[in-house]
């Protein structure tokens, strides 16, 4: 299973590298950003690049950080080309649990997929709520 992250600025690498802190080095993976002078283009040329050295297959999964954003949208473009799975809204927990998940050799990019779907929402917590703590006292 490979992964590739593509965001605004440095949140993919910065994902990436701090899901390696807490799981350990990561091998096939890949981080891109797009920058304000960067054009979607050269984007969506680095991301075909990784797909392609990482074989073009059904094993790839794209992760991008907001839905019809710029990174989003380079993705999609090439969806058509390849047979990618494509998650958007990602965050640290999502990543540490794809991490996790791809350790079983018999998982398939679907399957990853429908977990983190799963999972997601179980990343958010109003940490107010959960401790009782009423700011309005």
């Amino acid at each position: 299973m490979k992964f590739i992250f593509v965001s605004h600025g440095d949140l993919a690498k910065s994902l990436l590298a701090s899901a390696q802190m807490i799981v350990g080095e990561q091998t096939d993976t890949k981080a891109f950003g797009l920058y304000p002078n960067d054009d979607i283009g050269g984007l969506k040329e680095q991301v075909r690049i990784a797909i392609e050295e990482f074989g073009g297959g059904e094993d790839i999964i794209c992760f991008t950080d907001l839905f019809s954003g710029s990174p989003f949208n380079a993705v999609v473009a090439l969806m058509g080309d390849y047979p990618i799975r494509h998650i958007t809204g990602i965050n640290l927990p999502m990543v540490l649990e794809a991490f996790m998940a791809r350790m079983n050799v018999e998982t398939t990019a679907e399957l990853i997929s429908a977990k983190l779907l799963k999972e997601a929402p179980k990343t958010f917590i109003d940490v107010n709520n959960y401790l009782g703590v009423n700011l309005e006292d």
